[in-house]
């Protein structure tokens, strides 16, 4: 078996996280991977440091006919090969090289977004192609969404993004985010660990925060994370003068320090797959308040492992943020019923259930 991973994704998010956590776990029995992947991403680094044989392609379009020959010629060298694509471009690859090139590898496709699959003959032709064995959906949410769009919809599988459970444990809080912008151990911190972009409505974050600040000063919050909205989310704090208020921190890939700093995590999406970083603070034992957006809910149980809102609600968010710093026995509740329910979510359960579909595969 030969498991051929394509992404196109140039920066590093929770996409490009579950692959690595894959290939590390895939690697430790032995299977044999190729990794397909733009030159000097960050998934190619990742490679390049754990010795995983990576192929580079230059990036130059979504529609790319070239990258597909070059999918179709490593296939035909490869010893039982299938193909595993990780997002929508490399999905669009790895269908041209059955559609151009006659590649008859079977293809495995990976969604883990939340949106609908777009109503165009591409979109439908890339996903009940005959090549499409199988749709690995990260919710039953993304899956429903999947399966309308389908003309065989028993072709998905649902299995739930995985992450290192070890990563928080006895984890110590540095200060890291203290020390670094000048806080006292009087400030309560709140934080969002996601990509700046439309579908994570940092304008109800924003506007969740200005609500609570009202009475309770001493809050402040961290945007964490990089995208295409960070200049306007910028912009936004600033007009409503909050701007002492809050740390814009980037990119930060020391999440094990970060989090455990947090008092609460405020997560304020209008459409998501699953939510991986609200698992690795159900690890770490942070309290959370989210959209009950997407496939949140599957994780996010309303006063079970959380408190729920709907979204565009920041006054019903501030409320339920409100309720977890006022109420110790609540919140007491809420992180040791998301700690025992995270357990479920390991990377090892991950890798070992997308494993049976390559075996499943195979054999049929």
């Amino acid at each position: 078996m030969t498991i051929i991973h394509i992404s196109s994704a140039l920066s590093w998010r929770g996409g490009e996280q579950q692959i690595a956590n894959l290939l590390l776990e895939l690697s430790k029995s032995n299977i044999h991977q190729i990794v397909i992947c733009p030159k000097d991403s960050p998934l190619f680094h990742f490679c390049i440091k754990n010795s995983m044989q990576v192929k580079l392609f230059r990036k130059r379009a979504g529609f790319d006919p070239w990258l597909a020959f070059q999918i179709t010629q490593l296939c035909r060298k490869a010893d039982k090969p299938l193909l595993h694509a990780h997002d929508s471009h490399a999905h669009t690859a790895a269908f041209l090289s059955a559609f151009l090139w006659m590649n008859k590898t079977p293809i495995i496709v990976h969604r883990r977004v939340g949106f609908s699959v777009k109503k165009s003959v591409l979109s439908s032709l890339k996903y009940n192609h005959n090549s499409i064995t199988r749709i690995i959906c990260i919710s039953e949410y993304v899956r429903r969404m999947v399966n309308l769009s389908l003309v065989k919809p028993d072709k998905t599988r649902m299995v739930y993004d995985g992450i290192d459970l070890n990563k928080f444990s006895g984890q110590p809080n540095n200060h890291f985010l203290r020390n670094r912008f000048h806080l006292n151990d009087n400030h309560i911190l709140i934080g969002n660990i996601s990509a700046i972009t439309v579908e994570k409505d940092y304008i109800t974050f924003v506007d969740t925060a200005e609500i609570l600040l009202i009475n309770h000063p001493d809050l402040r919050f961290f945007v964490i994370g990089e995208g295409s909205q960070k200049q306007f989310i910028s912009e936004y704090i600033k007009g409503k003068g909050l701007a002492d208020k809050f740390f814009m921190t980037g990119f930060l890939d020391n999440i094990q320090d970060i989090l455990p700093e947090l008092d609460l995590v405020l997560f304020t999406s209008i459409n998501e797959g699953l939510g991986t970083s609200l698992l690795d603070a159900f690890a770490c034992r942070i309290p959370v308040a989210a959209t009950n957006a997407g496939g949140i809910p599957e994780i996010v149980q309303d006063h079970k492992t959380g408190l729920a809102v709907e979204i565009k609600k920041p006054k019903e968010m501030a409320l339920a943020v409100e309720e977890i710093l006022n109420n110790q026995k609540l919140k007491n509740e809420l992180v040791e019923n998301a700690f025992q329910m995270v357990q479920q979510f390991s990377t090892e359960r991950m890798a070992s259930e997308i494993l049976k579909i390559y075996h499943e595969i195979l054999a049929g």
